[in-house]
């Protein structure tokens, strides 16, 4: 992954928009794009964690292939992940690196009192993250 990745300003706002749906729990989806890092797509997915949903998000294995599913059809690829920190940083916790994986971007949004606040981009680096430069690109590139 270079040091910096493009997303489509739907993207932004559809990410930003489920972020502030799901408060006070934790909002998740899926990005879709290029492998170049260019994301074309966030789409929601159901936060399926039943025990702690306001610090954590769990995606079902049929949600993950649902995604999968979509973006072939589309001509894209899973590029990662997004989700929400209610009231607390946009910066991945320890529990975030326990379940991240390796090649794939990881976007955290905080959520202030219900409204969504800063965006992040993430990818694993060892046993923790390195924060990837994100910019909002106003014409993705198409095939």
């Amino acid at each position: 992954m270079s040091e910096g990745v493009s997303i489509a300003p739907d993207a932004v706002a559809a990410i930003r928009a489920e972020a502030e749906r799901a408060y006070p729990h934790e909002g998740c989806g899926a990005l879709l794009g290029r492998p170049e890092a260019s994301i074309l797509e966030a789409l929601p997915i159901t936060n399926r964690e039943s025990e702690a949903p306001r610090t954590r998000f769990h995606v079902s294995p049929s949600d993950y292939m649902r995604v999968e599913e979509l973006a072939d059809e589309r001509g894209l690829r899973l590029l990662g992940f997004w989700h929400s920190h209610p009231d607390h940083p946009a910066r991945p916790s320890p529990t975030d690196r326990r379940y991240a994986w390796e090649g794939l971007l990881t976007l955290v949004i905080a959520v202030e009192t219900g409204r969504a606040a800063a965006l992040t981009a993430w990818e694993v680096d060892g046993d923790g993250f390195r924060e990837l430069r994100l910019s909002t690109e106003t014409s993705p590139k198409e095939p």
